[in-house]
């Protein structure tokens, strides 16, 4: 493969993965919703509560708002992508999972520099929280492995990266993580990583025709719908107990 070929394919699975995101949190909403509608109406019909059909409504409703802000986030990333305002720099990242189990999402921590090979990983620059479906980079405590990537940059140097590239596959930043450098020093402090995942390909950059992503997701829709509507099943009867 030509060095212009393989700079083309890097740069078309950069907008895939994109896209294949944003496919995903579009299905995450729609089964939310449809959950939500479905289990409103069992509540209504055979609890009979209004209370619980209300709460199960409201607590239906926040999570579709919630899919809604991952949705927006992954179409701002796709869009500076493809816009390319400015360029991407090198940096040092670690996508770390957390063992926290209220946290499904997991820590992205960037260097400026590189962390000297088989020393305890300084405080990290900045750390943000990441998509839960991206999860290539991902490492874990105990054997954390540092990668060179790519980091989108903005107008501004406190702009939030949209995306971050590795030669292992992308992160893409939600929101940066509070107290998440603390955090994330603590979560390392006895990792020594001996080395660093170089970075070998060029910046990513968007493609003259973007190619339309058609890969199918992984599961069903109403698996996903089913499994919601577990979780406001069990919302309801709390409510029912309580009330």
């Amino acid at each position: 493969m030509s060095q212009l070929d393989r700079t083309r394919s890097e740069r078309i699975d950069v907008d895939r993965a994109l896209q294949h995101a944003g496919r995903h949190e579009s299905r995450r909403t729609v089964s939310w919703l449809l959950a939500t509608v479905i289990m409103a109406v069992v509540a209504a019909v055979v609890i009979r509560e209004t209370t619980v059909a209300i709460v199960v409504g409201g607590f239906g409703v926040a999570m579709v708002a919630w899919s809604l802000r991952l949705k927006w986030g992954v179409w701002l990333a796709l869009r500076d992508f493809r816009k390319a305002s400015t360029p991407p720099r090198r940096a040092y990242v670690v996508l770390l999972h957390d063992v926290n189990t209220r946290a499904v999402r997991p820590l992205l921590a960037i260097w400026s520099t590189n962390p000297v090979a088989g020393e305890r990983l300084p405080k990290p620059d900045i750390v943000y929280r990441c998509d839960d479906e991206l999860e290539d980079l991902k490492t874990y405590q105990g054997d954390v492995a540092v990668h060179e990537a790519w980091v989108d940059t903005g107008p501004r140097s406190t702009s939030k990266p949209r995306w971050i590239a590795a030669d292992a596959g992308i992160a893409l930043p939600h929101r940066r993580a509070l107290l998440g450098r603390w955090y994330v020093s603590r979560l390392m402090r006895r990792d020594r990583p001996s080395t660093t995942v170089p970075l070998t390909i060029d910046a990513p950059m968007p493609a003259a025709v973007p190619v339309v992503e058609r890969a199918p997701l992984e599961g069903s829709l109403f698996g996903e719908v089913g499994w919601r509507c577990v979780a406001l099943s069990v919302v309801a009867l709390l409510v029912w107990w309580l009330t």
